[in-house]
């Protein structure tokens, strides 16, 4: 069934100019021995520059597939994603992705962690030290730049991750379910933390979760994806103004928008009761 893409009369469309990332009717299909299975299906959409977009749906339901393809990690089985005005053939060099574990190397301090990309380029990290240091501080890690990673806990490290993907100034930043494994209170800290992560400069940010709270609290608009075999079945618009606080999770909007999100849910068999 190829229907991909609802958008409600009033949400804003970004226009050409300022379309940074475009799926065209892009899907992901297996083949398999017992058959082809469908892991997403049609998705279509159009990414500003600088907006970030939460990616919203039940486990397995092909988020993280569809993630892979927007970094070039997957090839679409059908349709086409387009960035900066061109045919995604393969991955993004401009990019930051975060996934679900941190990937953190024990043998190598918080700074060095940090630092590992322009390592493995045979760049000299000590040039980017200034940069490495201040985005540790944004998320409350000065002090610890020589520790190592099995000294910190599971927040501080996935902090550290994140900093790792952002030292060379991506202007695509991806997360796929960074915060999953987080307690409710780290999380919460992990979603403010962000936001002054991208006080330099806005990105255009793609975040995979199935916590409902965490995609309107995050993002700009939120996609919200059915189950196997995926489709975008409806984008909410955010009018949530920013930056956004813990007392934004106390407001009657945002309740509005966890309602109307539940409610969508409840309408696709995904929540019952």
């Amino acid at each position: 069934m190829p229907i991909a893409l609802v958008v409600p009369d009033d949400a804003p469309v970004p226009s050409h100019a300022d379309v940074l990332i475009s799926l065209q009717d892009t899907g992901k299909t297996y083949e398999t021995r017992s058959g082809p299975v469908v892991a997403v299906e049609a998705a279509s959409l159009d990414l500003a520059r600088g907006e970030t977009l939460a990616l919203l749906g039940p486990s397995g339901c092909g988020k993280s597939t569809l993630l892979m393809m927007v970094a070039g990690l997957l090839e679409p089985s059908s349709g086409q994603i387009v960035v900066n005005g061109r045919p995604l053939s393969g991955p993004i060099p401009e990019l930051g992705f975060v996934f679900q574990r941190d990937l953190l190397l024990d043998w190598r301090t918080v700074l060095d962690n940090v630092l590992l990309p322009f390592a493995l380029i045979g760049e000299n990290p000590k040039q980017h030290e200034s940069r490495a240091r201040m985005l540790l501080e944004r998320v409350g890690l000065a002090g610890f730049e020589h520790k190592r990673p099995y000294e910190l806990s599971g927040g501080m490290r996935q902090r550290v991750a994140i900093c790792r993907a952002l030292i060379g100034d991506p202007d695509i930043f991806l997360l796929d379910e960074p915060f999953a494994a987080l307690d409710a209170f780290t999380r919460e800290q992990m979603q403010l933390d962000m936001q002054r992560l991208s006080l330099d400069k806005p990105r255009t940010t793609i975040l995979v979760t199935h916590e409902i709270s965490e995609a309107v609290f995050m993002a700009d608009r939120v996609a919200v994806m059915t189950a196997r075999p995926s489709r975008i079945h409806q984008i909410i618009d955010i009018e949530l103004p920013r930056p956004r606080t813990m007392k934004t999770r106390e407001t009657e909007a945002f309740a509005r928008y966890i309602t109307k999100i539940h409610g969508i849910f409840a309408s696709l068999g995904v929540i019952r009761g």
